[in-house]
């Protein structure tokens, strides 16, 4: 079963991570897999790698570091790691930067293969942001100025991390973007702290939300709102609608 797990998290919910980190490793199947920890989000941040290893450490999981930030690392290293683990982590920080660090080091494209050969993943906080299609920068911090650029695209929806607080204000930017550009029936989920959607990509696709229901925004009369939240399974759409 092909699957990835997009996790809320954000302060104070390591509990919650810590859950949805055993929901992803039992799809392995493996009773000691092996994890690929890809840390380009937050430049491969040594403290914030140990953090996460630690917090995870009573699985019985091998946690392993995929040195992708800095041109003195080996590449080759890193994406065969990628290759022989049996799940992928994509940790939290600033989504474009974990992209950028991605392709420039020519890891996109091995990700992208590997999530279509079947390799489950789960990305939390702006890994979760990096596997879903796209999201959005604020050049100058403005609004009016923000523009969408292209994430991996192995979640086949667009999500934002643990923005709750603020009622999703830069998922509904998003979703007004993809609106004015002629998306049909833009839709947004908001990843709780505690909250993962959990998508099957295996034969129709299902999304099922884990820990919390999961909020939408979406699109009405022309106007950005939040929608129903999704509550139970539901069918997940993995082709882009224009």
């Amino acid at each position: 079963m092909h699957t990835v797990h997009l996790v809320g998290g954000g302060p104070g919910a390591m509990l919650a991570l810590r859950k949805h980190f055993h929901s992803a490793l039992s799809g392995t199947g493996k009773p000691k897999p092996l994890v690929a920890y890809v840390g380009t989000a937050s430049n491969d941040n040594h403290g914030f790698f140990m953090m996460i290893r630690g917090a995870l450490a009573l699985s019985d999981a091998r946690v392993k570091l995929a040195r992708l930030a800095s041109p003195r690392a080996p590449a080759s290293e890193a994406k065969e790691l990628l290759r022989e683990c049996d799940l992928v982590f994509v940790s939290g920080g600033d989504v474009e930067l974990g992209v950028k660090l991605l392709q420039d080091r020519d890891a996109a494209t091995t990700l992208v293969d590997l999530a279509a050969a079947g390799k489950p993943m789960i990305g939390i906080s702006a890994g979760a942001l990096m596997l879903a299609r796209e999201w959005v920068r604020f050049p100058d911090d403005s609004d009016d100025k923000a523009e969408i650029f292209p994430c991996l695209g192995i979640a086949p929806v667009h999500v934002d991390a643990h923005s709750e607080d603020d009622g999703w204000s830069e998922l509904r930017v998003l979703v007004r973007l993809l609106a004015a550009r002629g998306d049909e029936d833009p839709v947004g989920y908001g990843l709780t702290r505690e909250g993962c959607l959990r998508l099957t990509l295996d034969g129709a696709g299902q999304m099922e939300p884990l820990g919390t229901p999961i909020p939408r925004i979406v699109v009405r009369r022309g106007q950005v709102v939040e929608g129903k939240p999704l509550e139970k399974p539901e069918p997940v759409e993995t082709r882009r609608k224009r």
